[in-house]
């Protein structure tokens, strides 16, 4: 099981591909009336915005610890375990990551709030406008996927916080920033920066 989710998190469309397929078969069994063709080009034009932020996400990972999906899958594995990277290398990637993260996910209270809101709306939505039945199976789904979305942010948070405790990042150095051995990017030299140089 290990070597599979592995594999899955170095192949990305894989995964985005047995989501699509996994979204059609639910909900073709949810609508039986509705064709599987229809159903499955719906769930994918939705999930083609999801998987361009995965890609965005991923590239931006890669960058930060300036490794490949391999090595990223490898740090995420260890993150998820609590297991701190024995070498010198790999716990600085690991360190620019659980930075990076950090970071990124420094707003996550307040997105995770907007969902509350959002999910209540529709569900007020759903009971005003459709069956009992239909009312309560979505208010049930909305109550468990928003438990288990509070859930994983809250683990989430905590295995950053204890990594970073274990391989901290260097203070003052930008999370977003590639290896120690990266060429940092210049401003184009234009007459106003060569003004600036000498004067």
């Amino acid at each position: 099981m290990r070597r599979l989710n592995a594999w899955l998190g170095e192949h990305l469309w894989a995964t985005i591909l047995l989501s699509v397929v996994a979204a059609t078969v639910v909900i073709t069994l949810f609508s039986p009336g509705r064709p599987w063709w229809e159903v499955l080009l719906r769930v994918a034009g939705i999930s083609a915005a999801g998987a361009g932020v995965v890609y965005a996400r991923r590239r931006k990972e890669k960058r930060v610890t300036g490794g490949s999906d391999r090595t990223v899958v490898t740090l995420e594995e260890k993150l998820r375990r609590g297991e701190v990277p024995e070498d010198a290398g790999e716990r600085q990637a690991m360190a620019r990551l659980v930075a990076h993260r950090q970071h990124a996910t420094r707003h996550g209270k307040w997105a995770l709030a907007g969902m509350f809101v959002l999910l209540g709306l529709v569900a007020v939505g759903v009971a005003v406008t459709a069956d009992p039945p239909v009312a309560v199976g979505y208010a049930v789904f909305s109550a468990v996927f928003l438990g288990w979305l509070t859930w994983n942010a809250v683990r989430q948070k905590r295995r950053l916080r204890r990594m970073a405790e274990a391989v901290p990042h260097p203070s003052g150095a930008d999370p977003d920033a590639g290896p120690a051995g990266a060429r940092p990017r210049t401003r184009p030299v234009t007459r106003a920066t060569a003004r600036e140089r000498l004067s």
